[in-house]
């Protein structure tokens, strides 16, 4: 058949898929149209030029139908700006010309509020200097200097109210005059730019109308997890049983209900807008491959085994992602925190949404949840002499909460920001909340070496002290830890003096000491930990 017989046409075929990876995005186009038997090709304006071409596939929704995609491609242009600047230079120039004379009223009304406000003051300070003279001549009227001033105050109010919002809508066209004002000098640099087009050539063998789609892959787009926490705090009044019980002193406490919300942060450079399209955020990574490594001969001698043993003390931590969930199972096994879990993830918002080609970041709601929490105050003083508030919640959504940073709003107030890892479903995890100025802490240390004659064992005896205060009007309980270290040798020992600490406490397995210390309003307080290390006379460098 001759190239005059090919049929052709221009199909409006808006974006209204994209699945979100790590660092590219896969896009979907759908369009209709109907053709007439015979070969078409097939032309779709405006696309990404940044797309890869070998991604690119076409197809027909119907996979029934007996039409076929024999070929398509993509053909790139390199214009110059000049060509197409003009309309759009234009438009934005009268954009900018009409802000820009509403800004000039503004001006012009600001002026004229700030004279009748300076001319009310000045009637106001006239009739204060008038009172007394008056009072003098025996003019005396309360009422009706009553009546005269709150007329005057009012009409002060309402000057200064107007001015306020005409300031504020002078800013934010200020703003805007700004924007275009960026935006008429890039689209007036004289540089090309690159613009792309599908073709795709079609055989239809009958009339009717068809649905094509067009799916391909662009780089410069990508989407990290971004949650929101919101800590509505409330007190409550301990119940009289429990006052009589003696749990405790009848002071309020503090509730909470913890509100998280996670949004998917969208940046998009690709030359598209997405507009009004389903978006899909996936954590596959399809970039990511897997190598082995590279043996080598591993080396064996034998060696004498030295006759002193020589140590050195070391920090280790203990890596937790989540707080584990409320149903303990002995077969559980820990697992390093990583983004995803390791496994694929795939969530999809609730409605469509809008992703301009600017590279600005967009974020778009995904899934929240309401959960009660347990708020406590932790004092780690070898850290720092802080008191900081955490709170203790489940993930009681069916979705799990992604590796990222997480906006913290206390009541009404935008307090900082945090961090959490992957937090599975049903999991509890914990947020800090700062620092608690209510209580001031000191932290002191000393330590003393002795060597038993008799055995030639070193012994070193450490005290630590805390000195913690409550300036507030609140009673506040810490949950304090200090730590001892954990001995991995026979030749070491490492004993808590208990008689010497408060309330006897013991280390756990990682050597972490607990207290739960209550500080009543406007108090003070003192708590020890004392302990021992020991090394025998094998040991070097102790």
């Amino acid at each position: 058949m001759a190239i005059e017989d090919i049929q052709l046409f221009t199909l409006d075929a808006p974006v209204t898929t994209v699945t979100l990876l790590e660092d590219r995005a896969q896009v979907q186009r759908t369009g209709k149209a109907t053709l007439s038997e015979g070969l078409w090709r097939i032309t779709v304006d405006r696309v990404a030029p940044i797309l890869s071409d070998k991604s690119l596939r076409a197809e027909f929704r119907d996979r029934t139908t007996a039409a076929r995609v024999n070929d398509v491609r993509v053909r790139r242009r390199l214009r110059n700006r000049e060509e197409i600047q003009q309309e759009v230079l234009g438009q934005l120039y009268e954009e900018w010309r009409s802000h820009r004379i509403q800004f000039n009223e503004y001006s012009e009304d600001v002026m004229q509020l700030e004279e009748r406000f300076a001319q009310l003051s000045h009637i106001v300070f006239k009739a204060v200097q008038e009172m007394p003279i008056d009072a003098v001549w025996g003019q005396v009227d309360p009422m009706a200097w009553r009546s005269q001033f709150q007329t005057l105050f009012q009409q002060i109010r309402e000057t200064r109210m107007e001015l306020f919002q005409t300031h504020q809508a002078q800013k934010q066209l200020w703003q805007t005059l700004d924007r275009l004002r960026r935006r008429l000098i890039e689209q007036s640099r004289p540089d090309t730019i690159y613009t792309a087009q599908f073709e795709a050539d079609l055989t239809i063998p009958q009339a009717g109308e068809y649905e094509l789609s067009f799916d391909y892959v662009v780089p410069n787009a990508l989407w990290r997890p971004y949650h929101q926490a919101h800590m509505q705090i409330e007190e409550r009044q301990i119940e009289e049983k429990q006052i009589q019980d003696g749990q405790t002193e009848g002071n309020p406490v503090e509730t909470s209900i913890l509100n998280f919300r996670t949004d998917g942060c969208v940046w998009q450079n690709t030359g598209e807008d997405w507009t009004n399209v389903d978006l899909v955020f996936s954590t596959a990574r399809s970039s990511l491959g897997t190598e082995p490594p590279l043996l080598s001969d591993d080396m064996l001698a034998v060696q004498e085994k030295p006759k002193r043993i020589a140590i050195q003390m070391r920090d280790r931590v203990i890596q937790k992602a989540g707080l584990g969930t409320s149903a303990a199972s002995d077969n559980a096994i820990e697992l390093p925190g990583v983004e995803d879990g390791g496994e694929v993830r795939t969530l999809r918002p609730a409605s469509k949404a809008t992703v301009p080609s600017d590279g600005r970041p967009y974020r778009i709601p995904l899934f929240e949840f309401s959960t009660p929490t347990q708020i406590e105050y932790v004092l780690m003083p070898e850290i720092a002499c802080q008191v900081v508030l955490k709170s203790e919640q489940s993930n009681s959504s069916n979705f799990p909460i992604l590796a990222g940073p997480v906006d913290l709003v206390k009541s009404t107030e935008f307090i900082g920001k945090t961090s959490v890892n992957f937090i599975a479903s049903k999991e509890k995890f914990a947020l800090g909340w700062g620092v608690d100025a209510a209580i001031r802490v000191q932290r002191t240390e000393s330590q003393k070496r002795e060597e038993n004659h008799l055995t030639k064992w070193m012994t070193i005896t450490k005290n630590i002290t805390l000195y913690l205060s409550n300036i507030g009007d609140r009673p506040k309980t810490l949950v304090t830890t200090e730590r001892v270290p954990v001995s991995e040798l026979e030749h070491i020992q490492v004993e808590v003096l208990s008689p010497l600490s408060t309330d006897a406490v013991q280390p756990d397995a990682n050597g972490f000491c607990t207290w739960q210390l209550h500080l009543p309003p406007y108090s003070q307080r003192l708590a020890g930990l004392a302990y021992t290390i020991s090394a025998s006379p094998e040991v070097q460098g102790f």
